[in-house]
């Protein structure tokens, strides 16, 4: 049995409380940053092979470590928003962990990540007019990417 179908029978993840800083990137794109830590630590325990960390430090995803993201770079430009709530900090609760074939992202077979739940960052996003879920999924936390 894997790492992530081990944790999320134990659902020792599920529930637990924490909270991020709001930031936004010179281009628009607005998430919650995290402590890296919190990705490392979980990537220590995944047993599985071709499997590697996120690619959050690359430039080209904007250098922002490990976050949540909130808005993204389109919705914010296409509604000219100035969000208010930079610096703030936001709550959140882990969810179930997931894995997935990821849409528009070709050198990677498989994404492994953690739902969160977060009531407040759904409220955020309908108070600049935006649906509650980011492109209609739910708010989450990518742990590891298996590379094609």
């Amino acid at each position: 049995m894997n790492w992530y179908k081990k944790a999320k029978q134990a659902k020792k993840l599920e529930n637990v409380e924490l909270k991020g800083e709001l930031k936004q990137t010179k281009n628009g794109f607005v998430y919650l940053d995290l402590p890296n830590n919190l990705i490392n630590g979980l990537f220590a325990i995944i047993d599985e092979n071709n499997i590697s960390k996120p690619p959050y430090n690359q430039k080209k995803y904007n250098s922002v470590g490990a976050h949540v993201s909130v808005m993204y770079e389109d919705e914010v430009k296409d509604k000219n928003l100035e969000i208010k709530e930079i610096g703030e900090e936001f709550n959140f609760s882990l969810g179930e962990l997931k894995s997935t074939k990821p849409e528009g992202w070709d050198e990677v077979d498989k994404v492994y990540f953690l739902q969160i739940d977060s009531p407040e960052l759904q409220d955020l996003r309908e108070k600049y007019g935006l649906s509650k879920k980011l492109n209609g999924h739910e708010f989450h936390i990518t742990v590891a990417v298996e590379k094609s």
